[in-house]
């Protein structure tokens, strides 16, 4: 569910490499902008991005234990070694309190990095599951499921208790569609030569690892695993019409529900997850549990070969060489580019901040986080909603009736910065040395049975979506609230002594683009109260619409490569916030200048100092394999364009660098979309 109704600046688990520039990117260069990423030889006013970059990205290849590389790598590079150093000297000894933060992360990660034990279980752990399944009737199957999800293995459907979208004073239980190896629904189905490629090679893949699960007559099994999962994605929803929300709230009644698929008793499976069945349920893909009761009527003999293949694929990573490296060679080589595996002590990090995120973050923050950084980014988020509100209020195409409202959602923001004021207790997770993917599951299940307690409770406005060291920020509609961990606030994105113009550009964007996703395509259908309820009038919302379709249209015209193109409708809401973000952060730099005499540093004004510093904060290299994932199932556009393609819309950018008319960056002005 998080990934429905959390916005975020989405550079989540943002794979990392040794920084070659960290010790220099946290001193004098970036008081202001870094001339030595720029390629001068380039036009600002033909293609901006590599004006501002260019020399850096012909410096700075993907390393080969990486997809991509880029601002986001390099901190979280940095966070990482932090935490490296934590998690190692608490591995070191086995005598800390059971339970306790030192006992977590130190058994946790030693039970990782231990190779040779878990090349000595092999596949165990799947025997036990598979034995489980073989012996599973359509009666069992519900409490297997449970099981199944609590593990985090999950498969066939999916499974949440999260805040009602409409009635958010309270959670509800949704159900969703879940299960697939491949990327979207659309890998299944495109003809064009690649996916037909794709196909193949997941395949070979699902293949090779029932053989190396123990599983006999791999190549028969893998079909009928592949068939379960065509036949369930023929019934879902690809990434572009996972954005609708709206198409995403379908409140039935239980007993309207369970009759969509009567072959599987619902009951008896929320019963098993600790769970109670209610009297309405959120169904997210009707369609779906249609198209599941066919399949479990009619090849219940291929779902029990699929669950088989689900808990390897789920698993494989935690398991034995074999299976490790099988898994690396689709998942990482194939689909994403990378050359080779990360190291393991930085798998482990990023394996860690899924399942003990808290742990490490609040680690993080007691040797990591400035509490003056936290205190001069609030009076960042001060100016910027201070240009929010300015912006809102000279809007000429919005009525006065939803201007009022949307003042009122913006002065009802809530912030979190840095880390929770609460944070949560891990102390009854069991984990041990003795087994890395029995310690996942552990983990799992301690996460699920945190989210079944939550039925019947009031909503936890405290709680967190994100780690405190993660490098990434959010806005939740649900809550109204724009949330920065303490893992962004760190050079290159805030430097306490860089100069106002650095730090606007580019804190002061990330900031902006967190606000602006309360007003963006979806965060707009969420009034101040964080409910999904309506609070626009019809012809604002037609205007609203028209000037966002301008968006969709620029963006379909980028080129990755030949042929690929970004997909203008899913990327929709980041391209909003982008734009936005980046408009308030300059009226919000522009108050800052007020009374101070204007500079020239490096042959740039302060204008331009600021679009070029905000350009600087998306340099970053991919492999083609990444981008071409990254367009079909991110919403987030290509580095590249999230710089060339804001930049294009906004009037204060071409004066800065005098674009004209007819000038690659710089839109016709029919097709300027002027939104926030």
């Amino acid at each position: 569910m998080k990934k429905i109704v959390y916005l975020s600046l989405a550079l989540t688990g943002l794979a990392t490499t040794r920084c070659e520039n960290a010790e220099k990117n946290n001193t004098e260069e970036l008081k202001s902008i870094d001339v030595a990423y720029m390629n001068t030889n380039v036009s600002p006013q033909e293609d901006f991005y590599r004006f501002a970059n260019g020399q850096w990205l012909k410096d700075h290849p993907v390393p080969d234990s990486e997809a991509r590389w880029g601002s986001f790598n390099e901190v979280k590079d940095r966070n990482d070694s932090i935490i490296k150093g934590i998690i190692k000297n608490a591995s070191e000894r086995t005598d800390w309190e059971k339970g306790s933060p030192n006992q977590l992360i130190g058994d946790y990660y030693s039970a990782i990095l231990d190779q040779e034990g878990r090349d000595n279980a092999g596949t165990g752990v799947l025997e036990e599951i598979f034995t489980e399944i073989d012996g599973a009737t359509l009666e069992t199957l519900p409490a297997i499921l449970a099981k199944h999800n609590q593990h985090g293995i999950g498969g066939l459907f999916g499974f949440s208790i999260f805040e009602d979208l409409k009635e958010n004073t309270k959670y509800s239980i949704y159900f969703g569609q879940t299960g697939f190896g491949l990327p979207d629904k659309d890998y299944y189905f495109n003809e064009d030569e690649k996916s037909v490629e794709t196909r193949e090679e997941y395949k070979k893949h699902v293949t090779k690892m029932m053989e190396l699960a123990g599983v006999e007559n791999a190549q028969a099994a893998m079909e009928q695993a592949y068939n379960v999962e065509e036949w369930l994605a023929s019934a879902s929803m690809n990434a572009t019409e996972r954005r609708n929300i709206p198409a995403l709230y379908n409140k039935y009644s239980y007993a309207d529900f369970t009759a969509l698929c009567p072959s599987f008793n619902f009951t008896n499976f929320i019963e098993a997850t600790g769970a109670t069945t209610e009297e309405t349920v959120i169904v997210m893909q009707p369609n779906y549990y249609t198209k599941l009761q066919e399949v479990l009527t009619n090849h219940f003999d291929e779902v029990k070969t699929y669950l088989k293949w689900n808990a390897t694929n789920s698993l494989a990573s935690k398991l034995n060489s074999d299976l490790d490296q099988q898994n690396f060679a689709f998942y990482g080589k194939y689909l994403s580019g990378n050359k080779e595996q990360k190291e393991m002590w930085k798998r482990a990090i990023d394996d860690m901040t899924g399942n003990l995120g808290e742990v490490l973050g609040k680690a993080y923050v007691d040797v990591a986080f400035s509490d003056a950084s936290k205190q001069k980014v609030n009076e960042m988020v001060d100016n910027l909603q201070a240009a929010l509100k300015e912006r809102l209020e000279n809007l000429d195409w919005m009525s006065d009736s939803t201007k009022e409202k949307a003042m009122l959602k913006m002065a009802s923001f809530n912030r979190k910065l840095g880390f929770p004021d609460k944070w949560k207790d891990f102390s009854k997770l069991d984990i041990s040395r003795a087994s890395y993917a029995k310690n996942w599951m552990s983990a799992q299940t301690f996460q699920f049975e945190e989210m079944i307690a939550k039925q019947g409770q009031p909503i936890d406005k405290e709680e967190w979506g994100m780690p405190a060291h993660m490098v990434n920020a959010y806005y939740s509609p649900l809550k109204n609230e724009i949330v920065f961990p303490a893992g962004i606030m760190q050079p290159p994105f805030f430097t306490p002594n860089a100069e106002d113009a650095v730090n606007y550009a580019r804190m002061g964007a990330v900031i902006g683009h967190e606000m602006i996703h309360g007003f963006d395509d979806n965060g707009a259908r969420f009034n101040h109260a964080g409910s999904m309820q309506n609070w626009w009038n019809d012809d604002d919302t037609t205007k609203f619409n028209a000037r966002t379709k301008k968006l969709v249209e620029q963006y379909n015209t980028f080129q990755v490569m030949p042929d690929v193109h970004v997909n203008g409708e899913l990327t929709l809401g980041e391209n909003i916030a982008d734009f936005g973000g980046l408009t308030i952060a300059y009226n919000a730099y522009q108050k800052s200048l007020e009374g101070k005499e204007r500079d020239t540093i490096a042959g740039f004004t302060n204008n331009q100092r600021f679009f070029i510093s905000f350009a600087q904060i998306w340099k970053g290299n991919a492999t083609d394999e990444f981008l071409r994932k990254q367009v079909k199932t991110d919403p987030h556009s290509p580095t590249e364009f999230r710089v060339n393609g804001t930049l294009a819309n906004m009037p204060e950018f071409f004066e800065a660098f005098d674009v004209k008319e007819g000038d690659a960056m710089r839109q016709g002005q029919d097709k300027i979309a002027v939104i926030w």
